[in-house]
Parts: C-alpha cells; structure tokens; sequence
C-alpha cells in the first residue's frame, strides 16, 4: 500500500521555478572585473537558465553530456547550475587553480562535450584544449566581441542565451538523474570524480536550510566566496534560490579588501569560505576598520577554523 500524498521527483528545476514563484523580485549582484555591480532578480535567472537550457538542447547537448564550467562566481555561472541539469546534462566545474594537465586529464576523463570559459581565464584553458580533442564546443563568458583566441569552434555566452526559448521544458525528469560532477585536486594518483544525482543535491539543500545548518532565509544576503569550482560552492547556489535569500556573487577578485568592502556595503548576513580567506578579511579590517555588524554568520569548510581567529573575530 502506498500513501496518497502528493509525490513529484526532487529535481533542481524545482528550486528555480519556487524561487521565480515566490521571491521573482530578490537580488543576485556580481561585482566584476573593472569593480562595477551587475544586478538582476531571481526572476531573470530563472528565464535566462531557462534559455540556456533550451539553447544547449539546440546544440545537441542529449541528457547525460557532461559539461564544463572554467569560470569564477558570477551571475552566468549561476544560470549554468540550472541550465546544464535543467538540460538533462551534468555540470562539471573545472577548478581554475590546477595545472593544464591535471584539468586535461579531468576534461578527458570525464568526456566532457562542451566547455564554459572565462575570457578572464582564457590563456590558462588554451593550453588544456590542445589535449582535450573530445570537446565540442568552447562558450566565452564575459569576453569582448572581438576576442582573439584559438580554440574551435567558439560562440559567445550572450549570443548562445539569445538562441534559448524561456518555455523550454525542463529535461530533467528524474531525479536519479546525474546533475553535477566534481573531480578531486588533493588525492593520491590521478584525479578522481564524484556524481551527484539531482535527489542528492536538493536532499543537501534541504539540510542546508535547516535551522541545526545554515538555516537560511530570505532575509539573508549571503556572499559564497566558496569558488563554484569546489564542491559545488557547497551547494549555496541552491540553499539561496530555495529560501530567498539575496546573493552577492564576489567575481574574480577574492582579495581581503574587496570582500571586507563587499560585506559592509551589501550588508552580508552570511559568508562562506575557507580559514585563509577569513584569516585575510580579519586583517585587513584591522587595517581598515568597517562595520561589519551585519554578519552574522561565517561559514567555514574545507578545515578547521583556528580558535584563536573565531575568538578574535569575537573580540574585535
């Protein structure tokens, strides 16, 4: 016997139609390059993933493709979480700090189709696709129209967005589905992938947001200094759309001066990073003091925060 309750797959399409349903009119900012703020709702991320999805359908993208993303946290990389599984396909965030050939080899190893790329990173990725002859595609995010590089067959974000029907439907259907996949960078012998399933990653949003977690909120405004690239930004890209919460997506620039600023401008509630970085932060507020009042959480992972920064955090 089964019960009568209503039952739908736990498939990350649900977390960005609530959030287009419920907070259309929240933030997502992104501090780029030249310091200037891109700033759109949670409603144009919805029909630009949308887009996206449609677009790489359009491409030929078959559910089941795994796809790389080669960015920073951005507002783009952000409509890839959920236009790649929202495509049926896998997203794959390539970590920008390794060497060429470990990401050739993760490139090759997981067959990856088609390649996101940061113009912002763009020399680095040359030197993996002259070993990683599998891809098909290469799209540049945030690259000028006259761009010169030698990668095949190249198309532009913008462009590729602007082909995307927002009534796209949704592939992903199951929620045992493949969703993301992640490569290992501290490990004996070669790189190693783990696979998460849509069920997996909204089964982590949930715990995310609960109360013994982050406890998230939409009164929130949280910065994921947590790169993309790194176990799923620890599933933040998900846990901020589910609750509501406002996001400030910090760029490139990962200097302690610019995510001090950021946090006293945009009013953070919650950060999240490794100790290096928050070890940074505390000194440069020593230097430059600001009213970080604001905070009132700073999510560590990765290791142990030392007792000694989260007493002086405390103290000062």
């Amino acid at each position: 016997m089964f019960g009568l309750m209503m039952d739908y797959p736990l498939t990350l399409d649900r977390i960005v139609e609530r959030a287009n349903r419920l907070f259309p009119h929240k933030r997502v900012r992104t501090r780029r390059l030249d310091g200037s703020l891109h700033d759109y709702t949670y409603a144009d991320l919805y029909r630009r993933s949308r887009k996206l999805a449609s677009a790489l359908a359009g491409l030929g993208i078959e559910p089941g493709d795994r796809i790389g993303t080669f960015a920073w946290n951005h507002y783009q990389h952000l409509e890839m979480y959920f236009g790649i599984p929202g495509a049926g396909a896998v997203c794959h965030p390539l970590n920008v700090r390794l060497f060429p050939g470990q990401l050739a080899y993760i490139v090759n190893h997981a067959e990856d189709r088609l390649v996101f790329v940061d113009a912002s990173v763009l020399p680095l990725y040359e030197k993996v696709a002259r070993e990683t002859s599998g891809v098909k595609h290469h799209i540049l995010v945030n690259a000028p129209e006259d761009i010169q590089t030698d990668l095949p067959n190249v198309r532009h974000y913008e462009e590729l967005i602007d082909e995307g029907d927002d009534e796209f439907e949704w592939r992903c259907t199951d929620e045992a589905m493949a969703m993301g996949l992640c490569y290992t960078s501290g490990t004996t012998g070669e790189p190693k992938g783990a696979l998460y399933s849509h069920r997996s990653m909204f089964l982590h949003t949930l715990g995310e947001n609960q109360a013994m977690g982050l406890g998230l909120t939409e009164t929130d405004i949280v910065l994921p200094v947590v790169p993309q690239f790194h176990a799923m930004a620890w599933g933040l890209p998900y846990a901020c759309p589910l609750a509501g919460a406002d996001m400030v997506m910090p760029g490139p620039d990962l200097s302690p001066a610019v995510l001090a600023e950021l946090m006293e401008t945009q009013q953070v509630t919650v950060a999240a990073g490794v100790p290096s970085i928050w070890n940074g932060v505390y000194q440069d507020l020593k230097t430059t003091p600001r009213d970080i009042s604001c905070v009132r959480a700073l999510v560590v992972g990765g290791s142990a925060m030392p007792r000694s920064l989260i007493a002086a955090y405390e103290r000062d």
